[in-house]
C-alpha cells in the first residue's frame, strides 16, 4: 500500500500510474480546492519569450496525451496555439530558431507563428475522473494520513510549509478570468504575454496573473484589472467577466518537476508549475518504476 498525499493534478496522475502497475493506492485528500481544480489546462509545448520547447517536453507529452485519451472523450481539446508576434524583434528572434522548431511549427504569416500539438485540459472534469477511475480500481480514501509508504503531492502548499528540508521555491500565485464576448468566434488560442483560451458558447478563459510575492488564496481586484487589461490586448470587443479564480503554481528549479526522497518522509512529487498537464503523466510513472523496485 503507498499514500499519495494530495489529490491535484499531480496527486491523480501518481495515483492513477501507481495502480496501473499494480500497487494498492490509498489518497489522503482534505478535499480542499487547489491550484489543480483552477488550472487553465494549458498546453503549449514551445512556451516563453525566447521560443524555447519546454524541457524534455516531446518526451513527457507523448506519454501524457495518450493517458489523458484512455480517461475520457474530449479531456484534452486539441487547438492550434496563434503565438502572436510582440514587435519585430521577437518576430527576428523566431526566425534565428526556425529551423530547430520545424516540428512545432504549422504556419507563419504576418500575425505570428501557429504551434501545432497544443490545447487545453479540462483540469477539473480530469480530476472528477481520476478519483471515480482511482476509487473504481480499488483505491481508498482518507483524510489524514495513516503512514507506510507515502508520496507526497502537496503542491504550493507543501513547499509553503516546508514538508521537505531543503526545497527552495518560487511559487507564484495566478489569477485567471472566464468571460463571455458574444460573436467574437475566435477558435484558436491566443498567447503572447498572456494567453486566450475558447472553451465554446462564446465563453474563454483569460490568464494569467504571476504575483511572486503575495502568496495568498483567492481572486484580488488587482488581479481582475490586470487580467481584464491583458485580455483587451487580444481583442476590442466587449466581454462579461463569468468568473474569476486564483490558485498557487509549486514551482522548483526552473519549473522542473522534482522527485525526490528523504529518509524518514518518502517521496515528494512536486514543481510540476504551469506544465502540469504536460509533465504529470509521466512524472506519475517514473514514481510507478521507483515504487515497483
Amino acid at each position: 500500500m503507498v499514500e499519495v498525499i494530495g489529490f491535484g493534478l499531480a496527486g491523480a496522475c501518481v495515483a492513477l500510474q501507481l495502480q496501473r502497475a499494480g500497487i494498492q493506492v490509498r489518497v489522503v485528500d482534505d478535499g480542499r480546492v487547489g491550484s489543480s481544480h483552477v488550472a487553465g489546462g494549458l498546453v503549449n509545448l514551445v512556451a516563453g519569450r525566447n521560443f524555447e520547447p519546454s524541457w524534455e517536453v516531446k518526451e513527457a507529452w507523448d506519454v501524457a496525451l495518450p493517458f489523458y485519451e484512455e480517461l475520457g472523450d474530449h479531456l484534452f481539446q486539441s487547438v492550434p496555439i496563434l503565438r502572436l508576434w510582440r514587435d519585430e524583434k521577437d518576430r527576428r528572434k523566431f526566425e534565428r530558431k526556425r529551423e530547430q522548431l520545424g516540428s512545432w511549427i504549422q504556419k507563419v504569416d504576418d500575425e505570428g507563428v501557429t504551434w501545432r500539438g497544443g490545447g487545453w485540459l479540462d483540469c477539473s472534469r480530469f480530476l472528477k475522473i481520476a478519483r471515480e477511475e482511482c476509487l473504481k480500481s480499488g483505491g481508498e480514501w482518507a483524510a489524514v494520513p495513516r503512514g507506510g509508504k507515502q508520496v507526497w503531492c502537496a503542491g504550493a502548499a507543501g513547499l509553503i510549509r516546508g514538508d521537505f528540508d531543503d526545497v527552495a521555491h518560487r511559487s507564484a500565485k495566478g489569477e485567471i478570468l472566464t468571460v463571455k464576448i458574444p460573436g467574437w468566434g475566435e477558435n484558436r488560442i491566443l498567447n503572447r504575454n498572456g494567453w486566450v483560451i475558447p472553451i465554446g458558447n462564446d465563453l474563454y478563459r483569460v490568464g494569467a496573473t504571476y504575483d511572486w510575492d503575495h502568496l495568498t488564496s483567492g481572486p484580488t481586484e488587482e488581479g481582475r484589472e490586470k487580467v481584464e487589461s491583458l485580455l483587451r490586448t487580444f481583442t476590442d470587443r466587449d466581454f462579461e467577466v463569468t468568473g474569476h479564480v486564483a490558485g498557487i503554481r509549486p514551482i522548483i528549479n526552473r519549473s522542473k518537476p522534482v522527485v525526490r526522497f528523504q529518509e524518514g518522509r518518502g517521496w515528494m512529487v512536486n514543481g510540476l508549475g504551469s506544465k502540469g498537464v504536460i509533465y504529470a503523466p509521466r512524472v506519475g510513472l517514473e514514481m510507478a518504476e521507483i515504487l515497483q523496485e
